[in-house]
């Protein structure tokens, strides 16, 4: 039997997980040392320049559309291919068994899903533009974006209550699958209750208070300057934005990238198998 190798992609689910986990140590490392520590005077040339509202590369990094969630998006997009690719595979074969085409599929439109949500802030609109014109409490906002990714989540969930017995003989695939969906539960669970008892913002001052402690006066200044200017264009405070940002995306990303690395690690799964 000629060898088949169904991984078109040459990389391997580890070296994605790796790659990810570097990529946010030096993110993680270049803030603390940028923004906590002025680190070549790089802070305070953020601080002077008109073009950083927000002047903490923490914030450059991880906010929306910045190269964190940029990130998330190819992999998602990635994800999104190689689901469908998998998809067209077992539907080639004919197999008579059609669980893994459909699991696989699921996740695939899943990815649609995603990077509409991602880019387009799709939870956004359906609350600023539809339910809190007529209901202005904040709990009306967690309650319609909780839904919204609980319907999102049916997807998922389906396949993987459904059409995972195929897919999951392969353990490799079905570990780390299921650390994707966890660190994007938490991320979506951290973001559709965000608002209820404000509770990232009081999360987001063990961060400030860290921080601060850390970098001392100085940083504790700026902190104070920016947070006024926020306030004053009813933005979201650096409080707020630890979690939103920082924390959130970082959890996203992960999720991304254990998503695709899943998918990865099935393709390498089937290649071994049909050399067997």
């Amino acid at each position: 039997m000629p060898e088949k190798n169904f991984n078109i992609f040459k990389i391997k689910d580890y070296q994605v997980i790796i790659f990810t986990a570097i990529v946010l140590f030096a993110f993680y490392l270049l803030s603390y040392l940028v923004d906590i520590h002025n680190i070549y005077g790089i802070r305070d040339w953020m601080v002077e320049h008109q073009d950083f509202n927000v002047p903490f590369l923490w914030n450059y990094l991880f906010a929306e559309g910045a190269p964190v969630e940029i990130l998330q998006w190819l992999f998602i997009g990635l994800m999104t291919m190689s689901s469908a690719y998998i998809a067209g595979i077992q539907a080639g074969q004919g197999s008579s068994d059609s669980s893994i085409k459909r699991f696989w599929l699921l996740f695939s439109i899943l990815g649609v899903l995603m990077i509409m949500e991602d880019a387009g802030n799709v939870r956004h609109f359906l609350t600023v533009r539809g339910v809190l014109l007529f209901r202005d409490e904040m709990i009306y906002r967690s309650i319609t974006e909780l839904s919204y990714f609980g319907l999102m989540a049916l997807l998922p969930v389906i396949a993987l209550l459904k059409y995972r017995h195929q897919v999951f003989k392969s353990r490799r695939t079905a570990v780390i699958l299921l650390a994707g969906c966890c660190f994007y539960a938490l991320a979506v669970g951290m973001s559709g209750t965000r608002d209820i008892r404000f509770w990232y913002q009081t999360a987001g001052t063990i961060f400030y208070d860290w921080t601060v402690e850390l970098g001392g006066e100085e940083l504790a200044l700026i902190y104070e300057e920016v947070d006024s200017f926020l306030a004053e264009g009813g933005h979201i405070s650096i409080r707020y934005r630890f979690m939103d940002f920082l924390v959130e995306e970082s959890l996203e990303l992960l999720g991304a990238a254990f998503l695709w690395a899943s998918t990865l690690a099935f393709l390498e799964d089937q290649s071994i198998h049909a050399k067997e």
